[in-house]
């Protein structure tokens, strides 16, 4: 198989993506049916587009441990299935109801082990860049490479949301149910521009496949205080945002190019060493490319989320 073919491929996946990282193709706000799951996808009020890029409402009957590949959003989730989760030296999280996903490091390991419940599944807000910040006062440094308890973030007053939300059946209930909670801390914000959030986009447009050196350029900073303002804001640096992104795009080419060339694969990624593409593909996802290509039982795709067995 020739690049030019994967290259084409790749595009071809990308536009059929209803989200950046969407693994599974589910118009706006429309159910979507695979491996037993489904999953409803909201855009935000006008109010809160500031601050979220969108809401995701999933049931899946997911159950085991299963390794998670990290993702370049903060999430807060509001759990109606059980499930616990944990990742060595940094957390470890029994039955949440509500818990808030920071950003991790792209080598991180985490997991999670979902037991089931009546109802499977749960209800999710993926922020912009700036937006938990920006909603909330609390910078996404604070919580990097964790995840925490709502009631720790938010107090007792977030139980009430979640028995709120845990009563709706669709997800434009549950986003008005959550818009409503909030609308208070939506409506004393001023939009500004947000540095981290436009350069973040354009980390999103090119896939990862931009060099820092080339964001300074068109951003008109300094790499030195470029990495300074992601540590503030975000706890990690654009370098490691980078391959974050990076390591999600070779991760869904794998997933859905299964006849692909390892060595053109590993350079459509941003990798001119195919042993070092390897190497990362099976620090992150636990198993090997070719194990990742051959074996669609211990990978498992929740819309912006890729979950792999673990063995």
């Amino acid at each position: 198989m020739t690049r030019l073919y994967l290259l084409f491929k790749f595009r071809e996946i990308s536009l059929l993506s209803a989200t950046r990282a969407g693994f599974i193709v589910d118009n706006w706000g429309q159910p979507a049916d695979a491996m037993g799951q489904k999953i409803e996808i909201a855009e935000p009020s006008d109010l809160f587009k500031p601050f979220i890029q969108y809401y995701k409402y999933v049931e899946t009957d997911l159950t085991g441990i299963y390794k998670i590949v990290p993702v370049p959003d903060v999430e807060l989730y509001f759990n109606f299935t059980g499930l616990n989760l944990f990742s060595p030296a940094q957390y470890d999280l029994r039955l949440p109801k509500i818990h808030l996903a920071g950003l991790h490091h792209y080598d991180q390991n985490a997991y999670s082990n979902m037991s089931g419940s009546e109802r499977n599944g749960g209800f999710c807000i993926v922020f912009r860049p700036c937006g938990f910040f920006n909603l909330f006062r609390i910078k996404s440094s604070e919580f990097s490479n964790d995840c925490i308890t709502g009631d720790y973030v938010f107090k007792g007053d977030i139980i009430y949301l979640w028995e709120k939300l845990s009563l709706c059946r669709d997800i434009k209930s549950m986003r008005d149910a959550f818009e409503s909670f909030f609308s208070g801390q939506a409506k004393g914000y001023h939009p500004d521009s947000c540095l981290i959030d436009q350069i973040v986009r354009r980390m999103d447009k090119e896939g990862g496949m931009i060099r820092v050196s080339e964001l300074c350029d068109i951003y008109n900073i300094t790499p030195r205080s470029l990495e300074r303002h992601f540590l503030d804001e975000t706890g990690i640096t654009a370098r490691e945002f980078l391959q974050i992104f990076r390591i999600n795009r070779a991760i869904r080419m794998l997933a859905e190019i299964l006849d692909a060339n390892l060595a053109a694969l590993s350079y459509l990624s941003g990798y001119f060493d195919q042993s070092h593409f390897i190497r990362d593909i099976r620090k992150i996802t636990g198993i090997s490319p070719g194990e990742l290509q051959a074996s669609e039982t211990g990978r498992k795709t929740v819309h912006n989320r890729l979950f792999i067995k673990n063995q």
